[in-house]
């Protein structure tokens, strides 16, 4: 299987730059089907630091060998793997890589890549966007794996692509639902049959030197669409529907303004929150329909479905206060859309967190509109988003009501000492987590477990 493309690589010198769960993926693939590849293992880690998995891949096989930067600066490789997230000036920069004369490769290009090795040809979907596209890529799964067979899900949310295929049966149709970032996409030459193209709003730009950068790196969601392929895309989004334009697929867009399908979403017994979540639920009814799926399975679907952890998801009551947890919202624009989600309640919001050059000046208003309880505030932008409330509303009651808390003990503490009896406390820091935590899930698991022990 997969002898066509891949005899392609197979006594080439591979590079994997970057220890972690699509590296590790990749050399398991590659060590698999390329018995005689020359493969080097490189990160800004000793290997000393990394996982335990890696030394015990080295010893099991004599082709795989580990490098500093230096050592692979003295070396050529004719293929390299970079993970994810991993700048190119690293490249140029740090491992000082020749992309002239080394072809630059990863995990979910391979992936795509082997598919037409397939007997029966598999459908790919892929979701983008700044927010909602892992509760998106989610309730689709959800709903094709309730009614169809050999349904699979990978990307970004969580399972690096490559490891599907060691599941899928190449004999029989397979559908593979891939979460995809912009990080992943930014690289990539090939589209997914069926693309959906969520709001595209400001977001990583701590590596993207400016919002046109990011939103060209999540083009290839749709920019290498053929004819018979299909785009379904936010069709009251500007940057969707400037992104769906590049596809030469079929375009389906999806809006508030479809009362059908709003109303359908609505009587089926959701569990979702909040006006964002209509939104994240209607390709899942547009491409389960266009599947042949039946409405009344889809609405079964749909009530069927478990909140993604970490995305307005409700982990405690006490005292008639609900706590939320929805940590994975690391964009403004994501906060805005959890407070939409409690309009009309109190709320005591956490924010903050670690700095990805976003301006904070579209959540104050919101926050503002929002007349918050209170508001505890994480370093290292707590202090900005302070900053821009009390530009818009110098003398509001936020110029007092606030905190800011090093620790999520810390925070818990705060807000069940000042929420009140039918008050919400939402943890939506509308920043990254790595100054204070390992990763937003590392952020949410703590305010979960401290709120459940209050």
């Amino acid at each position: 299987m997969f002898t066509k493309k891949l005899s392609l690589l197979n006594q080439k010198n591979i590079l994997i730059i970057g220890m972690a769960r699509e590296g590790l993926s990749t050399a398991e693939f590659l060590l698999q089907h390329l018995p005689q590849a020359n493969i080097t293992l490189t990160d800004q880690k000793e290997l000393a630091q990394l996982d335990v998995t890696w030394t015990s891949l080295l010893k099991q096989n004599r082709q795989l060998k580990y490098q500093t930067a230096g050592q692979v600066r003295e070396e050529k490789f004719d293929v390299v793997f970079k993970t994810p997230g991993i700048p190119h000036k690293v490249l140029t920069e740090v491992y000082q890589l020749d992309l002239q004369t080394s072809e630059l490769y990863s995990n979910t290009q391979l992936f795509f890549d082997l598919l037409p090795e397939f007997k029966v040809k598999p459908l790919t979907i892929g979701i983008t966007g700044t927010k909602g596209k892992s509760t998106t890529t989610s309730m689709i799964y959800h709903v094709l794996k309730n009614n169809l067979e050999n349904v699979y899900l990978a990307g970004n949310i969580g399972v690096p692509p490559l490891r599907l295929l060691e599941k899928a049966d190449p004999q029989k149709k397979n559908t593979f639902v891939l979460e995809m970032s912009c990080h992943q996409l930014a690289d990539l030459n090939t589209s997914p049959s069926f693309a959906v193209v969520l709001d595209i709003s400001p977001d990583h730009l701590d590596y993207y030197p400016t919002f046109e950068d990011y939103f060209q790196a999540k083009t290839a969601i749709c920019r290498f669409q053929k004819d018979g392929d299909l785009v379904f895309f936010n069709g009251d989004s500007k940057t969707a529907r400037r992104m769906a334009e590049l596809s030469h697929g079929k375009h389906y867009h999806f809006s508030l303004k479809d009362t059908d399908l709003v109303d359908f979403i609505k009587t089926t017994d959701s569990k979702l929150v909040g006006e964002h979540n209509i939104y994240n639920t209607m390709p899942a009814v547009l491409i389960a329909r266009q599947l042949g799926v039946t409405d009344q399975k889809i609405a079964e679907s749909i009530a069927s479905f478990t909140p993604v952890s970490h995305r307005l998801e409700h982990v405690a009551t006490h005292n008639n206060v609900k706590y939320y947890d929805d940590s994975a919202s690391s964009a403004p624009e994501a906060t805005v859309a959890a407070l939409h989600a409690f309009a009309g309640q109190k709320i005591v919001l956490i924010a903050g967190g670690s700095e990805k050059g976003v301006e904070f000046d579209h959540l104050a208003e919101e926050i503002i509109k929002a007349d918050l309880r209170y508001l505890i505030l994480f370093p290292t932008t707590g202090e900005k988003i302070l900053r821009s409330i009390l530009e818009i509303d110098p003398n509001g009651h936020l110029s007092t009501n606030h905190y800011f808390a090093n620790s999520m003990a810390e925070a818990i503490a705060r807000a069940h000492e000042v929420a009140r009896e039918n008050d919400v406390v939402l943890l939506s820091p509308a920043c990254a987590s790595y100054n204070m935590f390992k990763n937003y899930e590392d952020r949410g698991n703590q305010f979960k477990e401290l709120a459940q022990s209050l």
